[in-house]
């Protein structure tokens, strides 16, 4: 149905990224909920810069289900080059919510970092890597073992990231990476080890 729609869900999500812009409209949420539903569908060379703001305000509300929208957002975002090196502005934001309670949203969160890094061309910032390092050790023992498993694979791209680009070594955060590394080596899921 979105594909047979798509101009009038075009139409539709740049009328409701207008409404958007208004901070605190009261049907913020369903709206959020149909934009990102139909972004795959839309010309983000004229309307990206726009719901990249968005999303970033939206990353940093209370509310957690308008998070999660964000962060979805952010994800189909990732999946175009041109976007996915804007997001780089974002990365600070996306290190603060690694620290969230709620795993479904560290999950995603680290999924958008793994799509970012996926592009060569995208450079991780010389104060973000290291303190993107820092939260990324402090996952590797949470409850879920997905998020377990994404912290370490992109723990290990920020470090090959680093030794590409001749950035001195973070030898601290290594060394404290090593024996959780070594730890996990031997963990019953098997994915993880």
């Amino acid at each position: 149905m979105r594909c047979d729609l798509i101009p009038l869900c075009s139409r539709i999500a740049l009328h409701l990224l207008g409404l958007l812009r208004t901070e605190g409209h009261r049907c913020d949420l369903p709206f959020l909920a149909f934009l990102v539903e139909v972004l795959g569908c839309l010309d983000l060379s004229e309307c990206g810069g726009s719901i990249l703001e968005m999303m970033s305000r939206y990353l940093q509300s209370e509310c957690r289900e308008r998070r999660r929208l964000a962060l979805r957002g952010l994800m189909v975002l990732t999946k175009d080059p041109s976007m996915a090196r804007r997001i780089g502005i974002l990365s600070q934001l996306l290190v603060d919510v690694l620290r969230d309670a709620d795993g479904e949203v560290v999950s995603m969160s680290l999924s958008v970092f793994m799509n970012v890094l996926q592009n060569k061309d995208i450079l991780i910032s010389s104060t973000t890597a290291p303190k993107l390092a820092e939260a990324l050790l402090e996952l590797f023992d949470h409850d879920s073992s997905h998020v377990q498993l994404l912290s370490i694979q992109l723990f290990e791209k920020v470090m090959d990231f680093i030794v590409d680009e001749g950035k001195k070594p973070l030898k601290r955060i290594v060394n404290q990476s090593l024996l959780p590394l070594f730890l996990h080596c031997h963990e019953d899921n098997q994915r993880v080890a």
